[in-house]
């Protein structure tokens, strides 16, 4: 326990003592927050750069429409609540990828090893991908034929620890960068998770706090990271994880510093511990509502791999992402 109080105040010093990145533009004059005037009949609510750590990036996250803080009971947990992959016994692995909006892309990946001690450690990626854009200039609006090197991309550690048989809690630092050509931005965030089974029932609460950082000056903008505050329920309705037959039921709230306040349902159907449906719903969102999944695990020995598959409807406005991912325990 002492070790890791003494982890997470060390994660919250690296915090403070990296500077906030600044635009190419040195010398412009930002207005504090509160000096900004808005319109009325809009919302006060600061912008947000790194958006790409807002997108859902496994299946099995997304099919139960993000419900998933207080589930967290597989490698998928690494990016949503880091206290989850307190449960993994010796090695976990995952990978995802998602066919997002105009042609961009996301891959994700982890990997999670229980060093002993009821500690875990873990490393997490998140790769953005937009599509190929050609440099433009104003002599040469039509484009210069060189193409523009872009992308996001967030490298994570995680350390993770069952607290009590009841109780697990976790954190990830992570580094990340933006890039638009040779424009570059970076930082470094903090994420923090709890996971707590009640014992009443299978009735299990879990809390996540993502993405803190310091704010960004970006082309003489303020802007923050997209941090969010999840708060959620989760518990078996029918039966029990590992039975023929279970269902699992999730609510959870969602905070967000650059949206309004959110909330999200999910449940998860599995049938002979083999085969997974999942659905979803979101409130309060522009265009986004409901999600579908399924998914496969199977075992060799006691070895546990899934392979997980997840719509989302975004409307006739958006196209609809399919994701993807692949991931086990050993």
């Amino acid at each position: 326990m002492k070790q890791l109080i003494c982890y997470l105040i060390l994660a919250v010093g690296v915090l403070f003592v990296v500077q906030p990145a600044q635009a190419q533009s040195v010398g412009v004059n930002v207005p504090a927050w509160e000096d900004l005037e808005f319109r009325p009949g809009f919302e006060q609510q600061r912008p947000a750069t790194f958006k790409f750590l807002s997108v859902a990036p496994t299946a099995r996250i997304a099919g139960m429409a993000n419900t998933y803080t207080s589930v967290s009971d597989g490698m998928d947990a690494i990016f949503v609540n880091p206290a989850g992959i307190a449960k993994i016994k010796n090695l976990g692995f995952s990978f995802g990828y998602v066919d997002y909006w105009a042609g961009s892309k996301f891959y994700s990946g982890s990997l999670a090893h229980n060093v002993g001690k009821n500690f875990v450690i873990g490393l997490s990626v998140i790769s953005f991908k937009p599509p190929e854009m050609e440099e433009t200039t104003t002599l040469q609006p039509q484009g210069t034929g060189n193409m523009l090197d872009t992308g996001d991309i967030a490298l994570g550690l995680v350390i993770s620890r069952q607290l009590t048989d009841k109780l697990s809690a976790g954190f990830q630092i992570r580094y990340i960068q933006s890039k638009l050509g040779p424009e570059e931005i970076s930082t470094v965030s903090l994420d923090l998770g709890t996971l707590l089974n009640t014992g009443f029932r299978s009735l299990r609460l879990g809390m996540g706090l993502r993405n803190v950082s310091n704010e960004k000056v970006l082309l003489a903008e303020i802007s923050e990271m997209p941090v969010e505050f999840n708060i959620g329920a989760s518990m078996e309705f029918l039966g029990n994880l590992g039975d023929p037959l279970s269902v699992t039921t999730s609510f959870e709230s969602a905070y967000f510093t650059d949206r309004g306040q959110r909330w999200h349902a999910g449940a998860e159907l599995w049938a002979m511990n083999i085969v997974a449906v999942r659905a979803g719903y979101k409130w309060n969102y522009d265009e986004e509502t409901w999600s579908i999944g399924a998914g496969l695990k199977g075992g060799l020995g006691e070895r546990d791999l899934r392979v997980d598959i997840a719509y989302t409807n975004f409307g006739d406005l958006l196209g609809s992402p399919l994701r993807v991912s692949f991931s086990g325990s050993f």
